[in-house]
């Protein structure tokens, strides 16, 4: 045995036998009862929305994955607690700041009725709850967990229309690659055994939103370098839709050599979901084709943390930083239950002014009316100016609340069967000197086609963006305005081409603009 030299001065604890430090873990129950007691308050404030974003996940199909994205959020928190124990909770009023950020957003989105705005202002107070009540760093361990709810919020309805335009297109240019005869007119495909629509249903939303939502769990899971994982979530979003339009396409194929009963009936649901299904399997398997193996010992070679003393009492200010955001909410709540707008506009007299040569007369068609059901009044007539004829519609509302606005899910300018909208878009035009921008839609009923162009007024502005028509109404409830709105349309029939109808759009705007003149009189 060798003896050991004395030793002067205190020793290292670095041997094999040494003690790791600890990070004094005292302050965790106080954290995890702030994250308690902060989500139950902003819940329970929030409850609506809470609750509007659970009938989505119900009701529609294509959001029910939403029900999976909070638990498999707290999945992914619960791996990361090796390295959170390592960690000292500390509260941070970084997160007060982004609570009053988030509780501003869902007001703005509760005064605007926009339910989309106050559901991600919802998860955005939720997320501030942690950073306020675990601090900036904790809340970096888990910023992919937090980031991943947002799946939760249901979005992508404005995607339909876009996605089944990609569809139609994809199913034409496949069909004239192999020679098919084909013509496309919107979204209807029309090929010498018949014709198809491209529906929503068919527009493969549903599966783009899983799909993504998967590809980015993916991603994060099996990727460390960046450019894997947006190589793979590029992946995910990029091959839904090609794998769509097939889809489509072998429906067209299978109703042209079998049978339309067949291809269109409820087996090709079924089908579609199987076919899908299939290539996002194909898809996950790509993926782990250029994946990264996962290292375990990634935890454990981690610079072990320097202990950091708790300030007194600082365990028991979690829970205060918890109350600070559940008051922020609080404040947001109160302020919209108790806005007091300005009384709701009377009833209007709906009397355009007299024309040069355009005469009112009856609408063009019986069975063509928009449909805004929650409107104060409407207002539909024809007018006449030799061969040229047009329609006008006016949808007015004397105050938005939710549910009863110009931008509504449930407002449809193409009415009910038999027309069926086949595209929109919009445009500008020329009415005197001024350079007038709309929106509009084109529709069809069998032979009949119809443009129909329109404006929304609110504010006292005529506009053609649904998203400043909201931001208006927020600004006129929030801080004073014109608190009637309406939704103004004027539609006119075209034979073979949409473009025949502008002549007497051009006609009829050159002496009827500004449009909103329509409705400048109130009664009495």
């Amino acid at each position: 045995m060798t003896a050991q030299p004395p030793h002067i001065g205190p020793r290292r604890p670095d041997g094999p036998d040494a003690a790791e430090p600890e990070v004094p873990r005292g302050s965790w129950p106080w954290a995890i009862a702030g994250l308690v007691l902060g989500s139950l308050a902003v819940f329970a404030l929030y409850w609506e929305t809470a609750w509007s974003m659970g009938k989505m996940w119900w009701g529609s199909g294509t959001f029910g994955h939403g029900f999976l994205i909070a638990p498999i959020s707290a999945f992914l928190i619960w791996q990361q607690r090796a390295r959170l124990a390592r960690v000292n909770p500390r509260p941070s009023v970084l997160g007060l700041g982004a609570a009053a950020l988030g509780a501003l957003a869902w007001l703005i989105g509760d005064t605007a009725g926009v339910f989309f705005v106050q559901q991600l202002a919802f998860v955005f107070v939720l997320q501030s709850l942690f950073l306020a009540t675990l601090g900036a760093r904790v809340t970096v361990l888990i910023a992919f967990p937090l980031l991943y709810l947002y799946f939760a919020v249901p979005f992508g309805t404005s995607l339909i229309a876009p996605l089944q335009d990609v569809t139609a297109a994809f199913v034409v240019r496949f069909l004239q690659l192999v020679g098919m005869p084909v013509y496309l007119d919107g979204i209807f495909i029309h090929i010498p055994s018949g014709s198809f629509e491209v529906a929503e249903a068919c527009a493969g939303l549903r599966f783009l939103i899983a799909s993504v939502a998967l590809g980015v769990l993916f991603a994060h899971e099996f990727y460390r370098q960046l450019w894997r994982r947006a190589l793979f979530v590029v992946l995910s979003i990029v091959v839904p839709i090609i794998a769509n339009g097939f889809r489509a396409t072998s429906l067209v194929f299978l109703a042209h050599y079998s049978s339309y009963e067949l291809a269109v009936g409820t087996d090709h649901l079924t089908y579609g979901l199987i076919f899908l299904s299939f290539v996002l399997f194909c898809l996950l398997g790509l993926g782990f084709i250029f994946r990264e193996p996962y290292r375990p010992s990634e935890v454990d070679s981690e610079p072990r943390p320097q202990p950091v003393p708790i300030p007194a009492g600082a365990t028991q200010s979690h829970p205060v930083s918890a109350v600070g955001v559940a008051l922020i909410a609080l404040a947001s709540w109160a302020y919209a239950d108790h806005i007091d707008p300005r009384s709701p506009s009377g009833p209007v007299e709906f009397a355009p002014p007299a024309f040069e040569t355009w005469q009112a007369v009856a609408p063009t068609y019986d069975d063509w009316k928009p449909s805004f059901p929650s409107a104060s009044q409407e207002y539909l007539m024809g007018f006449q100016d030799d061969d040229a004829r047009v329609d006008l519609y006016v949808a007015y509302f004397a105050q938005q609340r939710q549910g009863a606005e110009v931008v509504n899910w449930h407002n449809s300018l193409t009415g009910q069967a038999p027309w069926q909208r086949a595209g929109g878009g919009g445009g500008k035009t020329n009415v005197g000197s001024e350079t007038v921008a709309f929106n509009y839609e084109r529709i069809i009923a069998g032979e009949r086609g119809r443009v129909v162009r329109y404006w929304y007024w609110v504010d006292g502005r005529l506009i053609t963006s649904p998203y400043l028509a909201k931001a208006l109404e927020a600004k006129a409830k929030l801080l004073g305005g014109e608190q009637a709105a309406a939704v103004i349309a004027i539609a006119a029939d075209y034979s073979d081409n949409p473009r025949t109808s502008w002549p007497a759009f051009e006609s009829f705007l050159a002496q009827a603009w500004p449009v909103s003149r329509v409705f400048g009189r109130p009664k009495g």
